[in-house]
């Protein structure tokens, strides 16, 4: 099993040498609660076929290391963060998630690399270009915020990820929450049949399903606040991807990166909500490669 022990840290990771591992290798981060497995196929293919791919959980996530009961019964849907200031402290802050990748990628020797982040992900890898500008090559947004404080999103998508910090000790009621969920995530995008999803489910909580991590990773995104200055002086160059229609982050909120980043490109996806599937990797894996091109020349 590929774990790293750091210090006081140990994660689960994947690398996949790809067509050219000589090249600077690409770091994907996941989104809230999402594992490493998560990420299609088809993408992380389509990305190998350009440089190394490196997938790994975050802390909370997966087979990674967790940073509290994995479940807690107690906790409500009042208890996932919004637009108010977090009451209490919280267990760790999106600046140490973003330390976390950089430390795989010392423990792995990788001096620079392309960062790419989907969703929460998005705005770790944000916080990893700030944090080590010289060891960033680029850096890929997908479906993410532009540095607001908080998320907008439709009152569906909200109450879903509410309902994802919840304990539920039944499993064929937790895989049909997930069902739900994902379908309101998804929008227009089209999904594969129900049975193989519910198969995919099954995999997923048999390898890890931590709804009190889902909190304490969520009051990390709302704990990091206000950071589009931090945005603004962002050297790398910087592609961001929105689904036109994603319930989970608005699209005015991702579009913002216009303003705050002028040299930044960024590309509305027609028809597309808050998702990855072996659908949708194609275009999103081409439009990540091309932007590599450009930004290596």
């Amino acid at each position: 099993m590929p774990i790293v022990n750091l210090d006081s840290l140990s994660l689960w990771y994947q690398l996949t040498p790809g067509a050219r591992p000589a090249a600077e290798p690409a770091l994907l981060i996941q989104g809230l609660g999402m594992q490493a497995t998560d990420w299609p196929a088809a993408l992380v293919a389509g990305l190998a076929a350009e440089r190394p791919v490196l997938v790994f959980d975050n802390r909370d996530s997966g087979l990674s290391q967790l940073f509290g009961r994995a479940s807690v019964e107690t906790l409500t849907m009042e208890d996932f963060p919004g637009a108010a200031p977090l009451c209490g402290p919280v267990a760790y802050g999106l600046s140490d998630m973003a330390a976390d990748a950089w430390r795989l990628a010392d423990a792995l020797g990788l001096a620079r690399v392309h960062l790419v982040g989907f969703s929460m992900g998005g705005m770790i890898a944000q916080v990893m270009a700030a944090m080590r500008p010289e060891r960033t090559a680029s850096l890929a947004g997908l479906m993410t915020s532009a540095g607001q404080p908080w998320i907008e999103s439709a009152p569906e998508a909200d109450a879903m990820m509410r309902r994802s910090i919840l304990h539920e000790g039944k499993r064929g009621r937790l895989i049909d929450f997930m069902l739900a969920a994902e379908a309101v995530y998804a929008g227009p995008v089209p999904l594969p049949a129900e049975g193989t999803r519910r198969g995919a489910i099954r995999q997923a909580l048999v390898r890890g399903h931590h709804p009190a991590g889902i909190w304490r990773q969520a009051r990390a995104m709302r704990d990091a606040g206000e950071r589009r200055g931090m945005l603004a002086g962002i050297a790398a160059p910087t592609l961001l991807l929105h689904g036109a229609e994603d319930p989970v982050i608005a699209l005015s909120q991702a579009a913002e990166i216009k303003h705050i980043l002028p040299g930044a490109a960024f590309i509305e996806l027609a028809r597309t909500g808050h998702i990855l599937t072996e659908g949708n990797a194609g275009e999103i894996g081409a439009r990540i490669g091309d932007f590599w091109r450009r930004a290596t020349v």
